[in-house]
Parts: C-alpha cells; structure tokens; sequence
C-alpha cells in the first residue's frame, strides 16, 4: 500500500469506537480511506454517528499518522492492512479481521499451521508442564504455537515453543510498544525473534480490560484450533473457545484432577464436545494432519547421554518418573546422601537429563 494511503489507515485506526465493522464499511462505501477521511459531515453521520464524527475531529487535530509511521519504522515494525497480499489468510476469512496488524517479528507461510494453546493465569504445576510439553510437541510437527503472552499458561506456550526452537505467535491487548505483562519483557523480545508479537492497537495503547476479547478472537483467528489447558468455569479462555467455534475452528481441552477449579473449564468443554486432549497427536489427528518424524531427532542423543550416565544419576533417573518429584522424594526412594543427591541434580540440569521447576521439583527428560 502506497504511503499516502496508509497513513489514513493509520489516522481511522486510531480513532476510538471505529472498530472493524465500521471501518470496512467506510472501505465499502469510498474508494480509500483517504476519501473517506475528508468526506462530508453528512455522508459520514450515515454511517458512524455524530459522537464518532466528533472523536474523528478530535483525532484530526491531536494526532499525527506521519509521527506513528515513523516510529513504527524506527522500532523496526511491519505493518500488514488487510488488502495487502501477505495479511494471514486464516485471519482474514473471520467475520471482523482487524484492518491493520502491528507485527514485530514476522509472519511466515508456515505460520497457516497455528494452535493457540491457552489457559488460567494461575496455573497448577501439571499445567504448565502440559503447557510446555503439548508447545514443544507440536512445533516439533511444524505447527506453530500462538497465544496471548498474559501470564500463566500462555507464557509457558510460548516458553514450550521457544525451547523446543520453534515458532511461536503472541497477540497483545496493547500496543507493541508496551510490554504486558511487565515481566515478560525478555520473553516477548524471544517470540520476536522466533516468530512474531501482533496487535490490532495503535502504538500506545493501554492494556485496558476491553482490548483483551477483541485480542482473543486474533488469537483464535489465527489458528486451525484452540487448546485449553487449565481454566476456571467463568475463565476468559472459555470465551476465546466460544469464539473459536464461532469462526468455524476446532476446540480442545485437556482434563485434569477433578478436585481442581483450574480443570472445571476444561472438563466443561468436554461436555459440550470439545475434543479430549491427552497428547500432541490426538490435535494433529482432529485437524487431519498426518505426525511426522521430529524435526529435531533426539533419539540418538539421549541414547549417546544415557550410556554416559555415571552410577548415582542412573539411580536417581530410575525412580524419576514423568512426573515432577520433590527432592525430599528421591533422596527417600535413592538412599543416598542429602548432598550428593542435591549436586547430581544440579550437573543432571546442566546436562539435559532433568529439568527443574520451583520448589525444588524435578522431572527427568530422557
């Protein structure tokens, strides 16, 4: 799009209450945005209102496209319109695609494949382990994991995705320019690096409470299928499902202990026909996409690593199972020493045998 137009685009975008609905029927009913911009009060009146007419002059005198475009430019940003020929085909067939997308990173061919995994913000330790599992699994399948970067759930995705060294999309309830949540400054720089952060909102944009459904239905727009791991009855992920299904996508949820609220959500879902997810296969299986071999075969590796082993690290590894395990737990069922358990453990880490989660719970990879 030729830099005068979008500019335009830009200046619409940033007007409050226009929202795609509006915009595109400004899109439909003048040749450009441009046009649309300078058309009479009264044509504009017909189709949004005197109080967004106001707002639009307001916008007019306040607020200039041309210093937006710049820093989009300085920050290193894309931006993709919607007539353009490299916006997301999968975005772009849902009932209100958003008209711009602010992008830092890059969208790829590839990116066609998503699953958004989603969920609780307070997960259980299971979840995020299921979260940074089901992410590692499936862009070991060339699927690209999207979510929203809120805490919780969806960071460990993008977490998942990133260790396993695949793509991963994050879609903010703010502009780019603000890191949401705060702590996942050096995450979001990750994804960017990896895959790609997007917005529908202007540079600036706070995260207000109502950016956030508009946000989920990108997320779910973007995808082939929405996974939920762990979510409350009135979880804001349910919503996301709710939309997903509304735009014709595939919903899944992963169960959990019965006893849990983070797993009411899910099992919710299920009972209204959403897909049980107990592995990575039974999405690719619903989405009718065939496995294939890892991209990342580690086969011969951990065969070359478990050979290595020395006596104490096959003994801790025996009574690892895939589960977490308490340190406490492995010194009782090992009985070995306290600090000879807990110096293994650390060089078990620092080769890839185990990983470690807080409060000092181990799970063993190989």
């Amino acid at each position: 799009m030729e830099k005068g137009e979008l500019l335009y685009w830009l200046w619409w975008n940033r007007v409050p209450g226009i929202g795609p609905n509006r915009f595109y029927k400004l899109l439909k009913r003048f040749a450009s945005m441009k046009e649309a911009w300078f058309a009479s009060e009264t044509d504009l009146q017909k189709i949004i209102g005197t109080k967004l007419f106001k707002q639009k002059q307001k916008i007019a005198i306040l607020w200039d496209p041309e210093k937006e475009l710049q820093l989009i430019e300085e920050k290193g940003y894309t931006l993709y319109c919607y007539t353009d020929a490299d916006y997301p085909p999968n975005l772009k067939h849902i009932y209100d695609p958003p008209p711009l997308l602010y992008c830092w990173g890059e969208i790829k061919k590839m990116d066609e494949r998503g699953v958004a995994l989603i969920g609780t913000r307070k997960p259980s330790l299971s979840g995020k382990i299921t979260a940074q599992e089901l992410a590692g699994q499936l862009v070991n399948q060339e699927i690209t994991i999207v979510s929203g970067m809120a805490r919780g759930i969806d960071s460990e995705a993008h977490r998942g995705a990133l260790e396993a060294q695949g793509r991963t999309i994050a879609v903010l309830g703010s502009g780019l320019d603000v890191v949401y949540p705060p702590e996942n400054e050096e995450l979001m720089q990750q994804i960017a690096q990896n895959g790609a952060v997007l917005s529908e909102f202007a540079l600036g944009t706070k995260p207000l409470a109502g950016n956030f459904p508009a946000r989920n239905r990108i997320i779910s727009g973007l995808s082939l299928g929405v996974v939920v791991i762990e979510a409350a009855k009135d979880s804001g992920s349910l919503i996301t499902a709710e939309i997903a299904l509304e735009q014709g996508r595939e919903v899944f949820a992963v169960p959990g202990n019965i006893s849990s609220e983070n797993t009411k959500g899910p099992h919710l879902l299920i009972r209204q026909g959403a897909k049980l997810v107990e592995n990575y296969e039974d999405i690719l299986s619903e989405l009718s996409i065939k496995p294939m071999k890892y991209r990342h075969n580690n086969s011969t590796n951990e065969e070359l690593r478990k050979a290595s082993l020395s006596e104490v690290e096959q003994q801790i590894l025996g009574v690892m199972k895939q589960e977490p395990l308490h340190i406490d737990q492995i010194i009782r069922d090992t009985k070995l020493a306290t600090a000879e358990v807990g110096t293994t453990l650390v060089q078990m880490e620092l080769k890839s045998l185990i990983k470690r989660f807080p409060g000092q719970m181990y799970q063993r990879i190989i």
